[in-house]
């Protein structure tokens, strides 16, 4: 009796064809994929309108030519992409994003200022040889979840005592231009018995002006990034807690760990241990063990523009990150969970406000921050790359004549101004800049106006490179 018989013997009424059918859609079902893909940077480096960018054209990548080296786009392979973030207790604001962005008047869009995520489910043809096994088609569920790098600036924390983060932060406020901007505050602070009994009232004042302190430093003219704790720049959903009643003893000396019980740094020590066990450890045990893959941003040009100390913070503040987020199998994390990203992506923000000749350059300048992260996650098996993109283009080519010369310029609509100009941006270096760079005003990038970003007809000439990130991210996943 052949397979056939047998299996209409045994099950009755239920046709084997049925049953065939119902063993392929399982087998379908098992071979779709999820992946979770985690977009953070230091301040203002555009989160938001990467992943704006980044959906917008993932939602019209069936029908449009606009991401020519994500192969599965370029093969014809994507039947349709569906939004599902209406699902998540915190979707992404794209609706409004997109609406800022496609309007005759662009602009860009207002940062995120808590984690949010997008939910998108890739409907896909799968590659010829994998068809007459499992099916025409696959879906990839891709969450694209968006947190502020300012809580990723916490992390460090965790392995922090109370006293080690206090002389971490007074060797950043020795420094300009945090010992200009907090010198009231600072003299405040020695001025108090700190051994003197709990006084919530005059704690709350302190930490009122440590938070305002804060904010001043991370807007221009400084622009700084190395700000902790990271959740009084940016609450999210912890706006008002006492926990943030908390702040670095910032005093001549290093503070003692002993403190008397009931006593003021008693207290702030109490406050720190709850704010590492409460607030941050939960949020990356929570997130980060679901990560698959960390795409980190920065603006390297804005660093360049606001000078030495603006970048020099940066610097620190990546090291401080990349660091402390060891992704690999021995690094701190995997005492707390088991993180499973295998691939990080350090992305160059504002490709189009430099000259085409000079993509390489930003690239090779990331690289070079990042060079001792990259080579420590390369040793635990991480791939990593660096790559200069432009999530919506601001600028088109045009070119001057000088002297008999052709220069390489950039014609575009100024932020600040609205005014049409066209101009040569300036190089980026190919070394880190020494002091004797930053004395001679050598950098002035411009910031520049979005050109409007089409509703539908997306072409790839509204971005640079989002079509080879998207490859190097996900590419691999689509079978």
């Amino acid at each position: 009796m052949g397979v056939s018989k047998r299996l209409k013997s045994w099950m009755g009424d239920v046709r084997v064809d049925d049953l065939r059918n119902r063993l392929t859609d399982l087998a379908e079902q098992s071979m779709d994929r999820h992946l979770r893909l985690a977009v953070t940077g230091l301040s203002q480096s555009g989160k938001t309108v990467f992943i704006t960018a980044l959906v917008h054209h993932l939602l019209h990548a069936h029908k449009s030519g606009s991401l020519p080296f994500f192969e599965l786009a370029a093969n014809g392979r994507v039947v349709g992409t569906r939004d599902l973030s209406a699902e998540s207790s915190s979707p992404f604001p794209l609706r409004d994003a997109i609406e800022g962005l496609s309007q005759p008047s662009p602009h860009w869009p207002q940062s995120t200022r808590g984690l949010s995520e997008v939910r998108l489910a890739i409907r896909y043809r799968r590659a010829p040889g994998l068809r007459r096994v499992f099916g025409d088609s696959s879906t990839l569920f891709l969450d694209i979840i968006d947190y502020p790098g300012e809580w990723l600036l916490d992390l460090p924390m965790l392995e922090q005592s109370f006293e080690q983060w206090c002389e971490s932060q007074r060797q950043l406020f020795m420094k300009e231009p945090r010992r200009t901007v907090a010198a009231g505050w600072l003299q405040k602070l020695q001025r108090i018995d700190w051994n003197s009994p709990r006084d919530d009232a005059l704690l709350q004042e302190l930490s009122r002006e440590y938070s305002t302190l804060l904010q001043i430093l991370r807007r221009d003219p400084h622009a700084l990034s190395l700000l902790q704790p990271g959740r009084c720049v940016l609450p999210g959903d912890m706006e008002g807690s006492e926990l943030l009643q908390l702040f670095p003893l910032v005093l001549p000396e290093p503070v003692s760990s002993e403190a008397p019980e009931g006593s003021l740094r008693w207290t702030l020590q109490q406050r720190y241990e709850q704010y590492r066990q409460q607030v941050i450890r939960p949020f990356y045990v929570r997130y980060f063990s679901r990560f698959d893959r960390q795409v980190v941003l920065v603006d390297c040009l804005k660093t360049l523009n606001r000078g030495e100390a603006c970048f020099n913070d940066m610097k620190q503040a990546l090291s401080a990150i990349l660091q402390s987020f060891n992704y690999g199998r021995s690094g701190f994390l995997r005492r707390l969970f088991s993180p499973r990203i295998d691939r990080v992506l350090f992305a160059s923000t504002k490709a189009d406000h430099v000259t085409a000749n000079q993509h390489h350059n930003l690239d090779r300048f990331l690289e070079l921050i990042v060079q001792d992260a990259q080579r420590d996650m390369g040793f635990e098996g991480i791939d990593t790359r660096c790559m200069a993109i432009a999530s919506v283009r601001a600028t088109q080519a045009a070119q001057a004549h000088v002297d008999g010369q052709t220069l390489s310029c950039l014609r575009g609509l100024r932020k600040d101004t609205g005014e049409e100009v066209a101009l040569f941006p300036g190089e980026i270096p190919t070394e880190l800049p020494g002091s004797e760079d930053w004395t001679q005003d050598r950098f002035r990038f411009v910031d520049f106006a979005p050109h409007r970003l089409p509703s539908a007809d997306l072409k790839s000439s509204h971005h640079i490179r989002l079509d080879q990130l998207l490859e190097y991210m996900t590419g691999d996943q689509f079978q």
